[in-house]
């Protein structure tokens, strides 16, 4: 076999080998895990590996962001949130999102998300209302939305950091904190002026978290990104916000 033949053919197959493992690690970010007592990681979807999370409480439960797909080797998020339910037997009370970035928040994907739970009420903050079209039951918040789930406390805050839809989903102890940059004032988007938060405002928003706890007399003990890529256990919340004032790098 001459020098060319043998670089094509190593070629080939490092390329089958990488559409494997690239197809393999598509199909098992789609399993269902449970992460804390009712909350649950459905998958995460795309490149960006945003995840599709589903909150339960008793029968009720809520669905926690509507992000793209790769449909060649992934089912739709809306799909593998109507088996779970099916299976678990939940009526699905709230369709939710943490921000409008487009790989956390994709209008055909809530539109079918709507078609396969029509009794669910969407909440939003209403940053998100120029980007709905097609949607009904949509409520929009400004600043808190105080929901429950079988009587248990299900709070959306918006706290603009990574971007201006920010809104930090609060469960049965649990945060989910969207794309928020932890342990940094900095934010992934501080060097794109159309994107990025005022100083000040982040600032506001850390310092409103902080307060959280306190106001509601509530504990929050653990705190997940919606990406699934930073999962913090038995945190010390007021540290933890604390500590994200500080101005350092990455």
């Amino acid at each position: 076999m001459s020098n060319i033949l043998v670089k094509e053919y190593v070629c080939k197959r490092r390329t089958k080998k990488k559409y494997i493992f690239e197809r393999e690690d598509m199909i098992k970010r789609t399993r269902k895990r449970e992460w804390s007592e009712g909350v649950f990681l459905m998958g995460r979807y795309e490149w960006f590996g945003t995840g599709c999370w589903l909150l339960v409480n008793g029968n009720e439960g809520a669905i926690v962001e509507m992000p793209p797909y790769n449909a060649q080797f992934q089912e739709s998020p809306a799909n593998k949130a109507l088996h779970v339910v099916k299976k678990s037997k939940i009526r699905i009370k709230y369709l939710l999102c943490t921000h409008t970035h487009v790989d956390h928040f994709n209008l055909k994907i809530a539109q079918e998300m709507q078609s396969y739970f029509p009794q669910a009420e969407i909440h939003l903050q209403r940053g998100f209302e120029p980007m709905i079209h097609g949607l009904n039951n949509v409520h929009y918040f400004d600043h808190e939305s105080n929901l429950s789930l079988n009587g248990e406390s299900l709070f959306l805050v918006h706290a603009p950091k990574h971007s201006w839809t920010d809104t930090m989903v609060i469960f049965k102890g649990v945060a989910i904190t969207g794309d928020w940059e932890l342990n940094t004032l900095k934010s992934a988007h501080d060097d794109k002026p159309q994107h990025r938060v005022p100083r000040e405002a982040k600032i506001a928003s850390i310092q409103k978290m902080r307060r959280f706890q306190s106001e509601r007399n509530y504990r929050i003990h653990k705190v997940y990104s919606v990406h699934a890529n930073d999962r913090r256990e038995n945190i010390n919340f007021d540290w933890l916000m604390d500590d994200t004032l500080v101005d350092r790098s990455f």
